[in-house]
């Protein structure tokens, strides 16, 4: 603050260069947000109005919502249930010569299945766009996500691998692109010191409630007690809406100080990561015989596991038992997105995603007994549901 680089500064160009050189990107842009990232892409790509863009059904409602918004014809191709991302078949399926672009999410930090994905959208003439807000330091055949599209954007929410108090980041391989984002950027408002002390207020407030002191005693007893009741909502609810409030504390210009905590943690972020997978796969060969899991085994493909995601036809009522084991879990993250568009053909799969989708704990500040302790309380909410079959066994939908 008393240096006067607060707010603008040359940290932003060292983390962008740092950036784009850990992902093996031509370039990358810092961006007020993941969903301003994807918005400066499409102004980037200069796409005619109507242009057709394929999204996964299942995902982010406000990617669909944001993409429609900006003139673009929404089309949808399904999930698998394994990666839960794209299905490159349902790609074939669905992408035209009208195809202008594709963009595929790497779900929870799996990657989806990109060498397919990209070729199907090489062939066609279209555009790759990769969705890795969760899906920072992941690869495949020793190409990170990130770096196998046209562009790509990730996110640096305070949830995420990296977490600069919101802001993101956008890669891409063509010069000239990265020249319309980085004017983009620049025409953002500078931010303020009103702003920096909100952000450092819910951070400070979002670290506090998750220590496990004030979270045992006051927390988890209040998601106890709300566990009891319905809560049944809008499925486009908050953070869903298909308008401009979609964008609201999303944008202005990313700051000198964001930069500054994001290379620092670029830096250390190896040894976090590290230990996210270690519980992952733990929690993963402990439970193998009573859940299904989101995974990608493939030959060549790492994945940071930023939430780790089984798959159970009876998740709402595990969700509940593991609650009340003293687990807490999330679900319903991500939604079926095919009903966006009214009167279109429904997408099984991602229904079925929607329905049985639940995150377990897997976070690198974990110990390794507490990750024995999710084990054991998964089995013991099996036992309680008095379920003596596969939970996760595969329905025909996938």
């Amino acid at each position: 603050m008393f240096r006067g680089d607060l707010f603008e500064g040359d940290v932003i160009r060292q983390f962008e260069s740092a950036f784009a050189e850990f992902v093996g990107a031509h370039d990358a842009v810092a961006v007020p947000s993941g969903r301003a990232g994807l918005r400066f892409i499409y102004q980037a790509m200069a796409l005619d109005e109507g242009s057709e863009v394929i999204c996964s059904a299942f995902g982010y409602p406000v990617v669909p919502h944001l993409t429609g918004s900006l003139g673009y014809e929404v089309k949808f191709a399904d999930c698998e249930l394994v990666t839960l991302g794209m299905d490159p078949d349902e790609l074939r399926k669905t992408i035209s010569d009208r195809t202008k672009a594709v963009l595929v999410t790497h779900l929870y930090g799996i990657p989806c299945r990109i060498r397919e994905i990209a070729e199907i959208a090489r062939s066609a003439g279209a555009l790759l766009i990769e969705d890795c807000a969760h899906c920072f330091g992941a690869s495949v055949d020793g190409r990170k996500t990130g770096a196998w599209g046209s562009f790509a954007y990730f996110s640096f929410e305070t949830s995420k691998p990296i977490n600069t108090l919101g802001g993101g980041m956008v890669t891409t391989s063509d010069p000239r692109a990265a020249e319309r984002l980085r004017e983009a950027a620049a025409r953002e408002p500078v931010k303020d010191f009103a702003w920096l002390f909100k952000r450092l207020l819910k951070t400070t407030f979002e670290t506090t409630v998750t220590n496990p002191v004030p979270f045992n005693l006051g927390v988890y007893p209040a998601l106890r007690f709300a566990g009891r009741k319905d809560q049944s909502t809008s499925r486009f609810a908050s953070g869903y809406q298909p308008d401009e409030i979609t964008m609201s504390g999303r944008m202005g210009r990313y700051t000198n100080y964001q930069a500054k905590l994001g290379l620092a943690q670029m830096k250390k972020a190896a040894a976090p990561l590290a230990r996210r997978n270690a519980h992952a796969r733990r929690v993963i060969d402990g439970l193998k015989d009573g859940l299904r899991f989101q995974t990608n085994d493939e030959p060549g493909v790492e994945s940071n596991y930023m939430l780790l995601t089984a798959l159970s036809p009876r998740m709402e009522e595990l969700s509940h038992k593991l609650l009340g084991l003293g687990i807490d879990t999330k679900h319903h993250y991500m939604r079926d997105c095919s009903g966006l568009n009214e009167g279109g053909p429904p997408f099984a799969r991602a229904a079925q995603a929607e329905r049985e989708v639940l995150h377990l704990p897997a976070y690198p500040e974990l110990g390794e007994a507490q990750i024995d302790r999710v084990i054991e309380a998964v089995k013991r909410a099996r036992s309680l549901l008095g379920t003596t079959e596969n939970i996760g066994q595969p329905s025909a939908a996938g």
